[in-house]
């Protein structure tokens, strides 16, 4: 009898051992914690290029013909016609995000400082509640 249940014991412990501990974490309802964490590094990302002056990889986070691939080729045609001219941006917070169907909207805080090749800094602009757009292309978030 003893043996009977040691055995019982023992599958019950293989059973849930093997099944993995991913049946009792609580899932996301909605599914979208990971899409914001995403896009919120998607921004970043875009922002960085942009102040390195790296515009190929700022448009390659973009939707072709969006807003945001608009402005990442004007900074490019802008750096091209005035190349002792530059701006760098820092990204300051991400919030208020929300999941729209094939869409992830949020608003964001961010700086834009004008620089000279020269050291020179100047016309620094803080923006707040800015807002972006994401949408997903071919399987992969953009921004639009």
């Amino acid at each position: 009898m003893k043996k009977k249940y040691f055995f019982i014991i023992l599958f019950l412990v293989l059973a849930i051992f093997l099944s993995g501990c991913s049946g009792m974490v609580t899932p996301d309802p909605d599914g979208v914690g990971g899409d914001f964490y995403l896009c919120e590094n998607l921004l970043k990302a875009y922002y960085t290029a942009l102040s390195n002056r790296n515009y190929t990889q700022a448009l390659s986070y973009c939707k072709s013909g969006g807003i945001m691939f608009k402005f990442a080729n004007s900074m490019w045609d802008l750096a091209l016609e005035y190349p002792e001219f530059y701006h760098t941006y820092q990204i300051y917070n991400v919030y208020d995000f929300s999941h729209l169907s094939y869409y992830v909207s949020c608003d964001y805080d961010f700086s834009s400082t004008q620089h000279d090749i020269y050291g020179g800094t100047w016309n620094i602009e803080y923006k707040y509640g800015f807002p972006a757009l994401f949408e997903k292309v071919n399987g992969e978030w953009k921004i639009s």
